[in-house]
């Protein structure tokens, strides 16, 4: 008896590592014309709806681009529509990695914009259209295609706005077939919407067939409008060495950042003789809010020694001409008040100091540099 049970505790023990192995990751099926072509459907229909809350925006006419281009795809593809896309002609493949391109940012602004201020995510739709039409109006083909599916920060966020930050600011361009490492490094040069090239040239810092790394050193030297990225690559082939490819682009939008300026009402209950009186409120405009950085103030409470309580009001006015108001919110006098305002900043009183903070929050907007 103990020898067959010792026996089972030998065979669980052999088969244990088999019952807790981790199942194998799922493979990705193969990219094809349909999947394409249904993804550019789902990204029309997502991006129309966007436009909804933002009429004055490009995101209409981009949908409409986006459905332009599916029926050009769909064209090309003829009768490979339900192969994987890398085994088609040159000419349909090079339109189809294209097409996924134009999704791939599509989706990536859909994503990006959500708590954008309405100025924010209208200039990063500038960007999107900019992306789209430049997409949509490429030709040339090879077998190993080169295209941008995206532009992301060095933390991997996905990138429309270059803030003019007055800094170097750096970041990635990314896709596939981007450098053949038997060939010299791709040239990246930078143009306005209509071709011309800038003064400001983006310098290269790292390569990989999936990720070009770029810097610019000052880019408050940037011109506001499209920022075109051009991506001059070249591919290794037998017998002929080294050959051109076609030119892949990519699209940042430069813009100055929408300011903000906070102006605020501080009211302190103080108890006098026994008896508690609202004294006239203190108002003030802190300094200018852009960029996400970061403003303060110190406050004067004349005539209170013995306050019971504060209750702050605030307003929040942009450049774009929009405000929105909070308050009065109100706290005992020791204990500070924070509170959120629109476009993710937030106020915070600190009765110990006698100061007001407004911050950004780092996770408001994520496709602004």
């Amino acid at each position: 008896m103990k020898a067959a049970r010792l026996g089972a505790g030998i065979l669980f023990g052999l088969l244990a590592p088999c019952l807790v192995a981790p199942l194998p990751a799922q493979i990705a099926p193969r990219l094809t014309g349909a999947t394409v072509l249904a993804q550019l459907d789902t990204a029309q229909h997502d991006l129309a709806a966007r436009a909804a809350s933002l009429p004055n925006s490009s995101l209409a006419a981009t949908s409409q681009r986006l459905a332009q281009l599916e029926v050009a795809l769909r064209k090309a593809l003829g009768n490979d529509t339900e192969k994987p896309i890398d085994i088609i002609g040159a000419d349909a493949k090079a339109s189809a990695y294209r097409a996924s391109a134009a999704v791939q940012r599509t989706q990536a602004y859909l994503d990006a914009t959500k708590g954008c201020l309405t100025a924010d995510a209208t200039t990063m739709a500038a960007a999107l259209a900019t992306t789209v039409d430049l997409l949509a109006g490429e030709s040339g083909s090879s077998k190993t295609q080169p295209v941008i599916n995206g532009v992301e920060t060095m933390d991997h966020r996905q990138l429309f706005v270059l803030g003019n930050s007055s800094k170097e600011v750096a970041f990635a361009l990314v896709g596939t077939n981007l450098v053949d490492t038997q060939c010299e490094d791709p040239v990246v040069s930078a143009t306005d919407r209509q071709g011309k090239r800038l003064v400001m040239q983006p310098g290269v810092t790292g390569v990989s067939p999936s990720r070009i790394e770029l810097k610019l050193a000052n880019s408050a030297d940037l011109p506001s409008g499209s920022y075109v990225l051009h991506v001059q690559s070249k591919h290794k082939a037998f017998l002929v060495g080294c050959t051109a490819q076609p030119e892949a682009v990519a699209v940042v939008q430069a813009a100055p950042p929408v300011k903000a300026a906070v102006s605020y009402g501080l009211t302190a209950t103080c108890r006098v003789n026994g008896a508690e009186h609202a004294m006239p409120p203190v108002t003030g405009t802190l300094p200018d809010l852009a960029g996400g950085n970061a403003v303060s103030q110190q406050i004067t409470t004349d005539g209170c020694s013995d306050p019971v309580s504060y209750a702050i009001t605030a307003t929040v006015t942009f450049s774009d001409g929009h405000s929105a108001s909070i308050g009065p919110i109100s706290q005992i006098a020791s204990a500070g008040i924070t509170a959120g305002l629109q476009g993710g900043y937030s106020l915070s009183w600190d009765p110990s100091v006698h100061q007001i903070f407004v911050r950004a929050s780092p996770s408001t907007c994520k496709g602004i540099y």
